[in-house]
């Protein structure tokens, strides 16, 4: 049996450049993913040989925290189903989803993004894409804030929740969660001192706004979050309210390590560059491969 505590989480959420939305006449943030892709073609622009020089939004599957998982939630889209098998082509939110990638994915072209993408920055480095104007909106977590503020500090932007689908306006607010947690290996000499750290890092309120205020992360527990003593911005700010808003989604956990997260990105990815054509087939493909593989846990 693995036993472990959470200490600190991430948080998903739109990050944009407000400069660039003020150059092309945006005033608000998108809220709905009809207002996002309308924004990010009046954000997008193009070399003179039709190549991008900025993208509005990539939406292609993998790029950067642009993931299944992190995207899902905003669709609404149900991973299982009653019986924890796994139902991604009886919900909906899974074709809402991909149609919209596909579809935004079609105004830039397949070939446009993928040498876009090719000549992108590092993640988690000061070339990251967003932080050097090369796009005006990503989906990323808390921590994009802490690297902003060292890597780029001239940067005006702001954040927001994600969009979510036209079908369901009621989930603004939802966010994708994850984090870290601490436990105690096999095996550990000394088993009482590690669980009083571990008590301590993932219990104590200091600790835990401590943690949070050194690497920018959102604290874990409810009295973290509201302490006086956490250090925000409004930026940050937008992460500790998502958290907060009851609205949280994560993916189901896995015996394998997750395994079925790759089927289903890899079927996004062929489908999205238009290498499909058959939605409903290929996701009720994926369902079975999924199911057969014993990759989704309960």
């Amino acid at each position: 049996t693995r036993c472990a505590m959470p200490m600190l989480a991430d948080v998903y959420g739109l990050y944009y450049n407000k400069k660039m939305f003020a150059a092309a006449g945006i005033l608000t943030p998108p809220k709905t993913m009809s207002e996002l892709t309308a924004d990010a073609k009046k954000l997008t622009k193009f070399n003179a040989d039709g190549s991008i020089k900025v993208a509005g939004f990539v939406p292609t599957p993998a790029y950067y925290e642009n993931t299944i998982q992190t995207l899902a939630p905003q669709f609404g889209a149900k991973w299982q189903d009653a019986n924890g098998k796994s139902s991604l082509a009886s919900s909906p939110g899974w074709s809402d989803m991909l149609k919209w990638q596909r579809g935004l994915t079609n105004f830039y072209r397949t070939d446009n993004l993928a040498k876009f993408i090719a000549t992108s920055g590092k993640e988690y480095s000061a070339d990251n894409d967003f932080e050097t104007g090369r796009v005006a909106m990503i989906m990323d977590g808390e921590y994009r804030c802490a690297f902003i503020d060292a890597e780029a500090k001239n940067l005006d932007y702001a954040t927001a929740p994600f969009p979510v689908s036209d079908s369901h306006p009621e989930l603004y607010g939802t966010a994708y969660t994850t984090g870290t947690i601490v436990g105690i290996p096999k095996g550990a000499k000394n088993p009482g001192a590690a669980w009083e750290l571990i008590k301590y890092l993932t219990t104590d309120t200091n600790a835990l706004v401590d943690l949070a205020n050194s690497i920018k992360n959102v604290p874990t527990s409810t009295d973290a979050l509201k302490s006086p003593r956490l250090q925000t911005s409004p930026q940050f700010k937008t992460f500790l309210d998502l958290f907060g808003g009851g609205k949280l989604q994560n993916n189901p956990a896995s015996s394998n390590g997750g395994a079925y997260l790759k089927i289903i990105q890899d079927f996004a990815l062929n489908y999205v560059s238009g290498g499909s054509n058959d939605l409903a087939g290929g996701l009720a493909a994926v369902d079975k491969q999924i199911t057969d593989s014993a990759a989704l846990g309960h």
